[in-house]
């Protein structure tokens, strides 16, 4: 399949699940901005509950005397000495002076630094949930139309795996990272040249599994039958052996950044429009790029080869039925008809041997029982079928070999 045919099936892959998309990217993006008003109102009120104080949510308006939150009034406030109130004073003052009630403080730092964790993983979750229900909807698209309902999470757990796979693989080279930073921190020149080849080092491997990076999920759901470990190989497998087509997919999306950055230099009204068109279908058209490449090396519908009406049928000459002839052994001078001449066979152009039933081989043949003999004048004949012997070393009317001596 080439470039062009790729896009033209996403592009078709696209308009068949449109409406169904964007329903549930507007019900995701509703989710997300429930949660981002969730996040607010939490850490306000980690810091209220933390003594920390908002004048300006009540309406109030600002004086150069008004202190900054958190920070109670003194007496001896002045323009000049700033909103602190004097030199001894800073934004912890509420904590009973600079360093005095510091674990307070730190628990406050704590208390927001876990609802920021609580959110990063009900965002993650919800993301993942929704990249598993968008390729569910994609690959049921890619064949037929889809409605609401063929948006389903199944394989969500195995985005899950994915995503923890990735985010070790950061955490051991970050832990890799610091452990060369602090054997060479001793050596400035060791630890500049370290961090500089280690970050090329990065950088050229992350360049390297980029297309691998954004196609393996759709891979591992893909193949959902197979293991988690079994399927992430065989993703990588399948990477390096599509890495130009992939390649050819990157390719493709930056040309099409691109032409959104130039349309938004001649019309920026319609920037945000083009990009509610073209962000969902560059995340199908990664699906449907995989999905294809999928159905380039299996096809779903395999034509088989045209055989030859004259080419004799397959048997396996393990299951065929005995010719039940009990004159006729291999070290006979009646060798077996074949469909095809031997070696010291002479091609014959005369009609083929006629095919003969069970009943018929079983007949005493002329010559091959004592009780039936030949005679004498009769070796200018077939001993087979009477044909008259025309000097040839194979009967042409049923292929038996003659006495060579005629």
């Amino acid at each position: 399949m080439t470039w062009s045919e790729r896009i033209k099936l996403a592009w078709t892959t696209f308009k068949r699940e449109a409406l169904p998309m964007y329903s549930w990217t507007f019900i995701f993006t509703g989710i997300g901005i429930v949660l981002i008003v969730a996040t607010v109102i939490g850490v306000l009120a980690q810091l209220r509950q933390s003594g920390w104080d908002f004048p300006y949510a009540d309406n109030g308006s600002f004086s150069p005397g008004m202190p900054v939150p958190g920070i109670p009034p003194t007496p001896d406030l002045t323009p000049y000495v700033g909103p602190f109130g004097s030199s001894n004073q800073n934004p912890f003052g509420t904590y009973g002076g600079p360093w005095n009630n510091l674990p307070h403080l730190l628990s406050t730092i704590s208390s927001l630094a876990g609802i920021f964790l609580l959110i990063l993983i009900v965002g993650w979750l919800i993301g993942s949930a929704f990249n598993t229900g968008l390729f569910n909807l994609t690959a049921k698209a890619y064949h037929e139309n889809v409605s609401f309902k063929d948006f389903s999470f199944t394989g969500f757990s195995r985005i899950l795996c994915w995503q923890g796979f990735l985010l070790l693989i950061k955490v051991l080279l970050t832990i890799i990272g610091l452990v060369g930073a602090l054997a060479l921190h001793h050596s400035t020149g060791a630890l500049v040249g370290f961090l500089i080849l280690y970050g090329l080092f990065i950088t050229a491997a992350g360049l390297f599994a980029l297309p691998w990076l954004f196609t393996s999920t759709i891979y591992l759901l893909a193949h959902r039958k197979e293991g988690f470990w079994t399927a992430l190989r065989g993703s990588w497998r399948f990477f390096r052996r599509h890495m130009g087509v992939l390649w050819g997919y990157i390719g493709t999306v930056i040309l099409i950044a691109i032409a959104l950055q130039i349309l938004g230099r001649i019309s920026p009204g319609l920037t945000g429009i083009a990009t509610l068109v073209v962000s969902p279908f560059i995340a199908v058209l990664a699906i449907v790029w995989v999905l294809s490449l999928e159905d380039d090396e299996n096809p779903p519908y395999a034509i088989p080869l045209a055989t030859s009406p004259y080419d004799p049928p397959l048997t396996n000459p393990t299951t065929q039925a005995p010719t039940g002839n009990n004159y006729v052994s291999d070290t006979d001078f009646l060798a077996p008809t074949t469909s095809t001449p031997s070696a010291n066979r002479p091609i014959s152009l005369e009609k083929p041997a006629p095919e003969f039933s069970a009943s018929e081989l079983q007949k005493p043949e002329l010559g091959l029982d004592p009780d039936h003999p030949l005679p004498k004048d009769n070796f200018k004949f077939c001993p087979s079928c009477g044909n008259k012997n025309t000097g040839t070393a194979y009967c042409p009317q049923c292929g038996i070999k003659l006495d060579s001596s005629i």
